[in-house]
C-alpha cells in the first residue's frame, strides 16, 4: 500500500461479501426490470442486444455509484469503500471501469479471483489488482 496512510483498514471477506448480497437485492430486480423492458420493446421476445443493453446500463449505474460515493449502497451499508490503492483517493473513472471489466475476470475460473483476498497481502481481488484500487472500512 504503497503511498496509503498509515492506520487503513483493509475490508474483511465478510464484509464485502455482505456489500455483495445487499447489492444484489437491489441490482438483481433493476435487471430484470431492464430484460423486460427490452422484451416489450423488442416485441415479447428479449434479444441479444437488450441484455447487452441491460448489462451496459447496470454497469453505468454501478460505475457513477463508485465515481460518486466510492461504494455502491451496499459497501455504504457495511462501511467499507473503494480507493486508488496507491493515494487512497477516488480512482480515476477509467481504472473504474477496469475494475469492473474484472468482474468478469474474477468470476471466470470458478470464482478464483474473488477468493484471492483471501490470501493476498493487501486484501485484493483480481479486479482490485485490475483497477489499482483497494476496499477499505470507513472510519467512523
Amino acid at each position: 500500500m504503497a503511498g496509503m496512510q498509515a492506520g487503513v483498514e483493509l475490508a474483511g471477506f465478510g464484509r464485502r461479501l455482505g456489500a455483495y448480497l445487499i447489492d444484489l437485492v437491489w441490482l438483481l430486480p433493476l435487471s430484470v426490470l431492464l430484460g423486460l423492458v427490452a422484451g416489450l420493446v423488442n416485441g415479447g421476445e428479449i434479444s441479444w442486444g437488450g441484455e447487452v443493453m441491460g448489462n451496459v446500463v447496470v454497469a453505468l449505474v454501478v460505475m457513477l455509484f463508485w465515481a460518486e460515493r466510492r461504494a455502491t449502497p451496499g459497501k455504504l451499508v457495511v462501511g467499507v469503500r473503494i480507493v486508488d490503492a496507491a493515494t487512497g483517493g477516488t480512482p480515476p473513472l477509467g481504472r473504474l471501469a477496469l475494475r469492473y471489466f474484472g468482474y468478469l475476470v474474477s468470476a471466470l475460473p470458478l470464482g478464483l479471483g474473488y477468493l484471492w483476498m483471501l490470501w493476498d497481502r493487501q486484501g485484493q481481488t483480481w479486479h482490485d489488482k485490475l483497477g489499482r484500487t483497494l476496499v477499505v472500512r470507513e472510519r467512523r
